[in-house]
């Protein structure tokens, strides 16, 4: 995949499977391009779902891109709904069943990041997590509480609407 920009950055040292060459489209221009990933897993969220995993995902975000890279995607999703519903929405992108392998729904499942249209970024709880980052202790605690605590995504819900 071409990456624009990126010729004679520290890249051509750091990642000799990064390579320059000429650019096809442009006489005398040389493009960076890099090699195709192939995650193991990807996990996504999507706007809606249909039981066979047909997702309608955001079209500002790489998650279509990525979910087909992958060997295995696991989709949650807002809403689980008709397909049809899904065919006629007026924005996003439709990717196709066969690219996940199993779909949940989880409303609000994308938190502490927005869902365009339904919820914003919870921006007091990145703030909380990135403090809590900074020292092994605190993130612990972070963990304890939103991670490894709640048994259900209801329950972390309740946890991060607490102070």
């Amino acid at each position: 995949m071409p990456v624009p920009g990126h010729v004679g950055s520290d890249y051509e040292r750091l990642r000799p499977d990064f390579r320059v060459i000429p650019d096809p489209y442009a006489a005398g221009k040389r493009v960076m391009v890099v090699p195709a990933i192939r995650p193991d897993v990807a996990l996504v969220h999507a706007h809606l779902a249909d039981t066979a995993g047909t997702l309608l995902l955001e079209e500002r975000e790489d998650d279509a891109l990525l979910a087909q890279a992958s060997r295995v995607v696991i989709a949650s999703a807002e809403r689980i709904v008709p397909t049809d519903l899904i065919r006629r929405a007026p924005t996003g992108i439709t990717l196709e069943g066969l690219h996940v392998t199993a779909v949940v729904e989880v409303p609000r499942g994308a938190h502490p990041t927005a869902v365009r249209g339904l919820y914003d970024i919870d921006e007091r709880h990145l703030r909380a997590y990135m403090a809590a980052a900074r020292d092994d202790a605190t993130f612990k605690t972070y963990l304890d509480r939103y991670v490894f605590g709640p048994r259900a995504h209801d329950e972390y819900l309740d946890a991060v609407s607490r102070p």
